[in-house]
């Protein structure tokens, strides 16, 4: 695969929570079609995801902070009025071979608009029936389903406001065949 890297637009994927944006980054992120540039974060990881997760680290205070220090991240808030922090980092070049991406939530696209203004972000959704079943299973593996549910709506609605393109996530290998095939058409 060739893309054109000098001067690409930075690339975001956004999505509510279940979509099934993890999954299909893993799977492109495997098969070398993306760098993922991981966003850090001192939440404590939920059960069953990684503390070294290819689109987040899970970090102490202190460690958030030393890298804070460094200039490491282009901008650092706290999200959803809870007490943790979320570090953007800056979004490395696409390269020929791969495009460079960020996985946000939709909260979050005003800030990587201010940082990278020339931008195409992708939303990944899917039917409420197949996420409430998503989460639900999460929640038997000790996942909290907050009010990821009930934001699913709204989150969705502002995620089509901002998104070049909608996916709709009902198979997992098709879904990353066709943001394979839109990674060509808006990258090359």
């Amino acid at each position: 695969m060739r893309f054109t890297s000098k001067g690409s637009p930075a690339l975001a994927i956004i999505g509510p929570s279940g979509a099934g944006k993890s999954t299909v980054i893993r799977r492109l992120h495997d098969e070398g079609i993306i760098i993922v540039n991981p966003t850090w974060t001192t939440r404590p990881p939920r059960p069953g995801e990684s503390e070294e997760s290819i689109e987040h680290h899970f970090v102490s205070e202190i460690g958030f902070k030393k890298k804070e220090r460094t200039g490491y991240f282009v901008e650092v808030v706290k999200m959803f009025g809870l007490p943790y922090r979320y570090g953007l980092p800056a979004i490395a070049k696409s390269t020929p071979d791969k495009i460079s991406l960020v996985m946000l939530r939709v909260s979050l696209l005003s800030l990587f608009n201010k940082h990278y203004p020339d931008n195409i972000v992708y939303q990944i959704e899917d039917e409420l029936p197949r996420i409430r079943e998503r989460l639900i299973a999460r929640q038997l593996h000790g996942e909290e389903l907050g009010s990821r549910l009930d934001d699913y709506e709204k989150e969705v609605k502002a995620g089509r406001k901002a998104a070049k393109r909608i996916f709709v996530n009902n198979d997992v290998e098709a879904l990353a065949r066709k943001i394979e095939q839109a990674l060509m058409e808006d990258f090359s």
